[in-house]
């Protein structure tokens, strides 16, 4: 199994589930995915939401998505299209929810590291041009002719991204 698709890179470590999705959303009880999707990244770079498109994966600085324990903070980029999110690391609520909704995310320090060097921090999203692929057999990635080793996705989170989220998990296996 492999993904590729566009590269977006956002530097921001500490990004924050408030910059990923903004509160004043949070506990409004109808707000479809269409909506998050539309709101995604809002607080932290408003033009975000009309560069990313369906199929990109998004690479962020460190710790990403410290703060509040918001599902959202994960869903509204799944709904938005977004392949996966690579990080440096990330905060471990960001984890388990992304997880328990059915959203990849990977760890590559590595990868954050070479993209600051190559596109700075100056611009919030940089639409990078290139594909990335992350090819999961060999516990890889690939981006812009150079190989960064990833730890392999247990088998458990497969299990959930697969079926789409733990709710989906439960539903199948009552």
């Amino acid at each position: 199994p492999v993904i590729e698709g566009d590269l977006l890179f956002c530097h921001q470590d500490n990004l924050n589930t408030d910059g990923i999705y903004p509160g004043k959303y949070t506990y409004i009880d109808d707000f479809t995915p269409d909506q998050q999707a539309g709101v995604v990244m809002e607080n932290y770079d408003p033009e975000f939401v009309k560069i990313a498109k369906k199929g990109d994966v998004v690479v962020g600085g460190f710790n990403f998505g410290t703060g509040s324990s918001r599902e959202q903070a994960a869903t509204a980029f799944k709904y938005k299209g977004i392949s996966c999110v690579i990080a440096g690391t990330f905060s471990e609520t960001y984890a388990r929810n992304a997880i328990n909704n059915g959203f990849l995310i990977i760890e590559c320090s590595d990868l954050v590291n070479d993209l600051r060097e190559k596109y700075g921090r100056e611009k919030l999203t940089v639409p990078t041009n290139k594909k990335v692929k992350i090819d999961f057999k060999n516990s890889s990635i690939t981006f812009d002719g150079k190989n960064y080793s990833i730890d392999p996705v247990g088998e458990a989170a497969q299990e959930l991204i697969v079926v789409g989220g733990l709710e989906e998990w439960v539903k199948k296996n009552l």
